[in-house]
């Protein structure tokens, strides 16, 4: 079964600034939900990193590892493929928009 949501958000805070939390693996326990353990290779974000975090759900800790696909800075989004207990595999492209009030949307398709 497949099923297909595009969750969004806004933020007043400039896109520059958000994408500085997203292309950091450091930072992604600040907007995914789960803790940053690794990067390999460390540095920012980038084709083929592989990171690891850890999730809290049921009482225990799980593995989440999230592999990045492709990445545009210059554009501010990237596609990752986050895979998650149990076999469940989100593939995701991340994208930032400057709204007109020099906020963000920021969408997960």
């Amino acid at each position: 079964m497949i099923v297909n949501v595009c969750p969004a958000a806004l933020t007043s805070t400039p896109p520059d600034r958000v994408w500085s939390v997203l292309d950091t693996p450091e930072r992604f326990t600040e907007w995914s939900g789960a803790r940053f353990v690794s990067a390999e290779p460390a540095g920012r974000v980038r084709p083929g990193q592989v990171m690891n975090l850890v999730a809290r759900g049921l009482g225990r800790e799980w593995p989440v590892r999230m592999n990045v696909r492709d990445v545009d800075p210059e554009h501010r989004w990237l596609d990752v493929v986050v895979h998650l207990p149990l076999g469940v595999a989100n593939y995701e492209r991340v994208t930032l928009t400057e709204t007109k009030e020099g906020g963000t949307l920021v969408r997960f398709n």
